[in-house]
C-alpha cells in the first residue's frame, strides 16, 4: 500500500506530546499526513506541519463545535483542513462516553437532520462534514435500522469516515457498509484487535494493523474502489505509540493490493 495515503490520527500519540516529538517521529518514519481532533490545538500543530512539511486534511471536530459555524470554518481553514469529522453524538456532560450512543431511532434521526444541516455551508466553504462511527452505531434498533442509516441518511453530500475497526467490533461487516456508502466515504480509520475472544470495544484488545484478525487485504481492496483518500491509523491506548506506528506501517507497506 501506497505509505503516502496513510495517516494518523493523533489521538493515538495524546498522552506522548508535545506534538513536536510526535510530528518529528513521523516525518522520520516517512508520513506526510496525520489527523487533528483538538481544535484548540490548530495554530500549533499547524506550526509544526510546516517544520516537519506534513499536512493534515483532515481533523476530528465536536458536534458542539457547529455552533458557532463560522468560527469553527476560519479555523479549519487557518490549517488547510478540508476535511472535518464529527467522531460522535452529543450527550450530557459527565456522563459515559457510551451514553452519548444511547437513543431512540428518532433521537438518532434528530441528530442525522442536524448533522446535514451544516453540510452545505462547510461545502460552500471548501470543506467536507463527515461522521465517523464508533461500535454502537451498528447496535439494531427496535425497527431493525441501524443508528448509523439514521445519521447518514439525510444529505447525499454528508461524508463517511468509516472506522473499520469498530465496525467489526460492532459485530458488523465492514465491506457491506462500504459498499453501502460507497459514495460517501472520504476517509476511513485502520483500527486492528488481538482476538475476536476479547471485548473488543476495550482498548487493550487493540494492536498494531496487521497484528490482529482483520483480514485488511480484503477490507482495504474494497475500501480503494471507493473515493476514499485518507487511510488513519488508530489505536485508542498504545503502551508504545512509536512501536504501533513502526509495526503498522511496516505491514501495510508489505500489503498487495
Amino acid at each position: 500500500m501506497d505509505l503516502e495515503k496513510i495517516s494518523l490520527q493523533v489521538y493515538t500519540a495524546r498522552n506522548f506530546k508535545p506534538y513536536d516529538n510526535i510530528l518529528k517521529f513521523l516525518s522520520e518514519q516517512g508520513m506526510k499526513k496525520v489527523e487533528l481532533f483538538e481544535v484548540e490545538a490548530f495554530s500549533e500543530t499547524k506550526e509544526l506541519l510546516d517544520k516537519y512539511k506534513m499536512s493534515s486534511p483532515s481533523s476530528h471536530i465536536g458536534f458542539s463545535t457547529l455552533e458557532d459555524t463560522n468560527s469553527i470554518i476560519n479555523k479549519l481553514k487557518h490549517a488547510n483542513i478540508t476535511t472535518a469529522i464529527v467522531p460522535s453524538p452529543v450527550g450530557k456532560p459527565g456522563g459515559k462516553f457510551s451514553a452519548l450512543f444511547d437513543k431512540t431511532e428518532d433521537e438518532w434521526n434528530e441528530f442525522g437532520k442536524s448533522l446535514s444541516s451544516y453540510v452545505d455551508i462547510f461545502q460552500n466553504n471548501g470543506i467536507n462534514l463527515g461522521y465517523h462511527n464508533h461500535s454502537f452505531e451498528f447496535n439494531p434498533l427496535p425497527s431493525g435500522k441501524m443508528p448509523i442509516e439514521c445519521i447518514l441518511d439525510h444529505n447525499e453530500n454528508l461524508k463517511f469516515e468509516i472506522d473499520l475497526g469498530w465496525t467489526v467490533a460492532g459485530k458488523s461487516d465492514p465491506i457491506y457498509w462500504v459498499k453501502k456508502y460507497s459514495s460517501k466515504i472520504i476517509a476511513c480509520h485502520l483500527k486492528d484487535f488481538t482476538s475476536k475472544d476479547l471485548d473488543l470495544i476495550e482498548h487493550n484488545s487493540q494492536c498494531a494493523i496487521g497484528d490482529g484478525f482483520i483480514d485488511w487485504k480484503e477490507v482495504l481492496s474494497e475500501v480503494l474502489k471507493t473515493n476514499c483518500n485518507i487511510f488513519s491509523l488508530e489505536h485508542d491506548n498504545p503502551k508504545d505509540y512509536k512501536d504501533y506506528v513502526i509495526k503498522s506501517l511496516q505491514f501495510l507497506k508489505s500489503l498487495e493490493i
